[in-house]
């Protein structure tokens, strides 16, 4: 048994020993047996990885035919370059006919096979097999949080590259991927699985290398990250192989009810002051699918190289490639679906099994904001808090009031105008309040920089200094 085999064999293992098997069925890629390479139809290079599959919990696994059963497997590749993890390839979704019943990498198997996938049961499919496009159906067609299948197109062929793993050449070309890892993924579906925990595991990803020759092969490396998506490949690679960029931050995000997310986050300081802020979304499994990203950035922030980068879909999948509107306003950076659901329900939206970038650069640090990942399809809630870092102004006790446009109302803006001047001298001479405090109370005079509840002329001085040196 090689290494990789015997490295998921031991964890699968140690998990059902434990006692801690989910309650039910529950589906895992297990690993990536070999990947075939079907060539080039213009600039683009068509795949299929292979899969051992597991069933980690405590009950059979359906395991239908004809797209009357579950799982299915997608298959995604990832490009981790310059810093930067970008998703560059999507399949659609194969279908199996029969399941195997083999002991080992899954542990002891308790014998079903057929249409069912036993407990702790191996299934074998080559590369070739998953490859093969009548097997092959669109994503679209699936609800990603029941798993539950409706009607498309599972039956027709085309050329070499048609419903596969397709890759661009500029995205594996080593001329202009210096230094570049890659990733390839798989994610399952189940609609047997009703345990919320036993969907959570259903992505995994393993390291691959890119051979030079005409074909662009794919050849595994290490192991398979059993349970975990390819968003992680981020951290753990960041530096290197295997080398961990203690910068980026990965945060599994659950929409209540239904799905989950995976939120990444990295600033990166650049010559001259500035700083890149990259943020990479996976949606595994949430059919809500995400449609616009938030974040708030200070008025006084400089924003320039506002980016989004998505995967396209292909092979006639119904979704829409038209990018995301990607713009700086007023106190935000925001990205955004180019339309809303009930205008288009087939709109590019952040949809199950895929991971969109985004990014900017600023002429500030970061601190951790509370950004927006608004939901597309419609319910509640509209949208998730999650906490990214973002450009922060320096704290300017000066900065009291907005612009003054609808008149001077406390609170900090960002910047420094006649409406922070004419607000302090207003609510120092008037001891004007706001929220119970003294709006002009900045200081105690003792060096702390810290109200006191009492407004004396050190407020004033302090003002007046901070005021006119900018802070």
């Amino acid at each position: 048994m090689s290494k990789h085999r015997m490295f998921a064999s031991v964890a699968l293992c140690a998990l059902a020993a434990s006692g801690l098997a989910i309650a039910g069925p529950d589906v895992t890629h297990s690993n990536v047996n070999g990947i075939s390479s079907y060539g080039a139809v213009g600039d683009i290079f068509g795949y299929a990885l292979g899969s051992y599959t597991c069933n980690v919990g405590n009950q059979n696994l359906r395991w239908g035919t004809s797209w009357q059963g579950s799982p299915w497997l997608a298959m995604n590749a990832y490009r981790l370059k310059d810093g930067v993890l970008q998703q560059i390839g999507m399949s659609w979704v194969k279908n199996s006919c029969c399941a195997g019943a083999s002991s080992g990498i899954c542990g002891t198997c308790n014998g079903v096979g057929g249409s069912m996938l036993g407990v702790n049961c191996l299934d074998v499919y080559g590369s070739g097999y998953n490859g093969g496009q009548t097997r092959l159906g669109p994503r679209s067609i699936f609800n990603a949080f029941t798993g539950q299948e409706g009607p498309g197109d599972n039956t027709s062929s085309g050329d070499a590259i048609y419903k596969r793993l397709q890759v661009h050449r500029s995205d594996l070309n080593p001329a202009l991927n210096t230094n570049a890892l890659y990733f390839v993924e798989g994610v399952y579906l189940a609609s047997d699985e009703t345990d919320q925990a036993a969907k959570l595991n259903n992505a995994s990803h393993k390291r691959v290398t890119i051979t030079n020759n005409a074909t662009y092969t794919m050849t595994e490396q290490g192991n398979m990250q059993v349970g975990r998506p390819a968003i992680y490949a981020w951290r753990d690679h960041g530096l290197g192989v295997n080398v961990p960029d203690p910068s980026i931050v990965i945060t599994p995000v659950d929409v209540p009810g239904e799905g989950r997310f995976y939120v990444g986050s990295k600033v990166t300081p650049l010559p001259g002051g500035l700083y890149r802020y990259d943020y990479a979304i996976f949606n595994q499994n949430s059919d809500r699918s995400a449609s616009g990203l938030v974040i708030p950035v200070p008025a006084g922030v400089s924003v320039s190289a506002v980016t989004f980068k998505g995967v396209p879909y292909h092979s006639g999948e119904v979704y829409s490639n038209t990018p995301w509107t990607a713009e700086r306003k007023a106190t935000t950076v925001e990205f955004g679906s180019p339309q809303k659901f009930q205008d288009n329900a087939n709109t590019n939206a952040l949809r199950w099994g895929t991971m969109y970038n985004f990014s900017f650069i600023a002429d500030r640090p970061g601190a951790d904001v509370q950004a927006t990942l608004a939901l597309f399809k419609p319910g509640a809630p509209a949208g998730l808090t999650i906490t990214v870092p973002a450009p922060a102004l320096p704290v300017c006790v000066a900065d009291i009031a907005n612009d003054g446009i609808a008149g001077p109302a406390p609170g900090p803006d960002g910047a420094l105008t006649g409406a922070d001047f004419d607000l302090f001298v207003e609510a120092f001479f008037t001891e004007m309040t706001s929220g119970g405090r003294l709006i002009a109370d900045l200081t105690d005079g003792l060096g702390t920089g810290q109200p006191d509840g009492r407004l004396t002329g050190t407020d004033f001085d302090l003002f007046v200094v901070e005021f006119f040196t900018g802070c």
